[in-house]
């Protein structure tokens, strides 16, 4: 395990510094559409998805790269290595999800702090998720307190995983997403 870490952490820490970007945009893009729950549903939808796009890039490349690896025998087929290395990525956003849970399981004053800590910080690193967890606030858990939606920041985390597993499996097998959707991409012909 230790040396699986050693292998990838760059394309963990990488994977994290594009949620760090992303989160940046898409709190701006709250910020700009606060006024209208509708907007700010829209706009949060939005960069949650490009937030996904970003990721899938990521690990599509990383598996490409693997690709001629495992075809000149240098790798053993790993087909969840990417769900491993976007669950290494995450790391920091489960991390302050369970710590938001401890702390409203034990039930102090410091344990209520630790929450509410981590609850800032946890909506400083998911930005581009803000809008949704407003909307949800304001509509079905109206006065909602971290004690009873501390598991959302555990739920947001699954499909920036699920997509670091797809793509990389995409990517170690050369298959494209656009294929999905009868889009043909032309080989690059370099003629000099």
């Amino acid at each position: 395990m230790i040396d699986f870490i050693k292998e990838n952490s760059y394309n963990m820490v990488k994977m994290f510094v594009d949620q760090i970007a992303m989160t940046i945009f898409g709190t701006i893009m709250a910020i700009a559409t606060s006024r209208s729950n509708t907007m700010l549903l829209i706009a949060s939808i939005f960069s949650i998805l490009f937030y996904l796009v970003v990721l899938y890039t990521v690990g599509w490349e990383i598996g490409a790269k693997d690709k001629i690896k495992l075809d000149g025998g240098r790798m053993r087929p790993f087909p969840t290595k990417g769900l491993f290395i976007a669950l290494g990525a995450n790391v920091p956003n489960l991390l302050l999800a369970l710590l938001m849970g401890f702390g409203i399981a034990v039930g102090t004053e410091w344990g209520g702090n630790i929450s509410v800590v981590c609850n800032a910080i946890a909506r400083l690193f998911e930005g581009m998720y803000l809008g949704v967890i407003k909307v949800l606030e304001d509509t079905i858990f109206v006065d909602a307190r971290i004690a009873d939606v501390w598991w959302w920041f555990i739920m947001i985390t699954i499909p920036a995983i699920l997509v670091g597993w797809f793509s990389y499996y995409m990517g170690s097998h050369e298959k494209r997403i656009s294929a999905f959707f009868g889009i043909k991409v032309k080989p690059n012909n370099t003629k000099n």
